[in-house]
């Protein structure tokens, strides 16, 4: 059965894309939604979305540059997000979760390897085309998923619909993952030289259970000899995280976005173990750093509206009307209570 696989290329490029068609199509019917129930305020300058009885979401008309002109507020909204509570106990989480994967890596690796031979999963990737575009086999189809191009196809069904429909929630979120992907490029490649950590491929040669760890290699030795030095973080569990939460937060009221994103991370994941690219241990660093990077881009985007219950409190709250009389012996004070 693999072999048939390995040899429909239409097939596995239907693999490849079958994500980002689902998550382009159920984005357009939530818009679609929202117009039939009259859930969108639109005027010139800015829409409002209904995500649910309590919430809705302010989109301001969307600029072209967006994507690059929102940055530096987004680094800023990074750091401001890092030091809060749940985000430090997030990162130690994660920091942990690197230091006790980092003894077992090299077991990981090899059972990995292992059950991807059992099912039929080659090591390498192939690809064909012009620019290696076209994924060969099933492994290489799912490794794809990662490198961006899932953010830029689903980006492109968004922005499509949006530019047709006038849709500013659409176009903005097309926007941020244009921005995602380039915030991510920016934050994981200082983290990949500065770590200098051996990919399970080379160190398969080299020997070294775990790979070699060569802190802040030279310009020159990383680009020469790449996979040498790029293990950790992961590039693509940032990426495809950082998408997720793009997607996620921007039409919350999709709930299995996260579900399907998050499946298809773990696949990719063991995709990724199993043709020696990455240790256990690149990712979960990485997972924390889509999730921060999303998060900021989303927020520096919307606007929040909260509706609060107006309650009747004034309505039963108690007025008093004191009276006071006095006789020849006593003074008496009176005090009536109405609601």
């Amino acid at each position: 059965m693999i072999k048939t696989l390995q040899n429909k290329n239409i097939g596995l490029i239907k693999n490849v894309f079958l994500f980002s068609f689902i998550v382009t199509y159920l984005n357009v019917q939530a818009q679609q939604n929202d117009t039939i129930t009259n859930s969108i305020i639109k005027n010139v300058n800015c829409q409002q979305f209904t995500i649910n009885d309590n919430l809705s979401y302010q989109y301001s008309k969307p600029k072209f540059f967006d994507f690059i002109t929102k940055e530096p507020h987004d680094f800023g909204l990074m750091g401001s997000m890092l030091i809060q509570r749940s985000n430090l106990i997030w990162f130690g989480v994660s920091v942990t979760a690197t230091v006790a994967l980092l003894p077992a890596d090299q077991k990981i690796t090899n059972s990995s390897r292992n059950y991807g031979q059992q099912i039929g999963f080659p090591e390498s990737h192939n690809y064909s085309g012009a620019i290696k575009m076209y994924p060969k086999n099933i492994n290489s189809a799912i490794y794809r998923i990662g490198n961006g191009f899932t953010a830029l196809l689903v980006g492109g069904g968004l922005l499509t619909y949006g530019l047709i429909n006038n849709n500013y929630r659409a176009i903005h979120t097309t926007s941020e993952l244009l921005e995602g992907l380039i915030t991510s490029g920016l934050l994981v490649q200082p983290f990949k030289r500065l770590t200098g950590r051996e990919s399970p491929d080379v160190a398969a040669i080299s020997g070294v259970n775990g790979g070699n760890w060569q802190f802040a290699p030279s310009f020159a030795a990383y680009q020469k000899h790449t996979p040498t030095y790029d293990a950790m973080p992961s590039g693509h569990i940032t990426t495809l995280m950082t998408t997720v939460m793009i997607l996620s937060e921007n039409y919350k009221e999709v709930k299995w976005i996260k579900p399907v994103g998050f499946g298809l991370m773990g696949l990719m994941g063991f995709e990724m173990l199993q043709s020696k690219v990455h240790w256990a241990s690149d990712f979960p660093i990485a997972i924390f750093m889509g999730y921060i990077i999303g998060k900021s881009i989303v927020k520096s985007r919307i606007t929040e509206i909260k509706k609060t219950e107006v309650s009747d409190v004034k309505a039963f709250q108690p007025k008093f009307h004191y009276s006071f009389s006095s006789n020849q012996s006593y003074t008496l004070a009176g005090v009536n209570m109405v609601y």
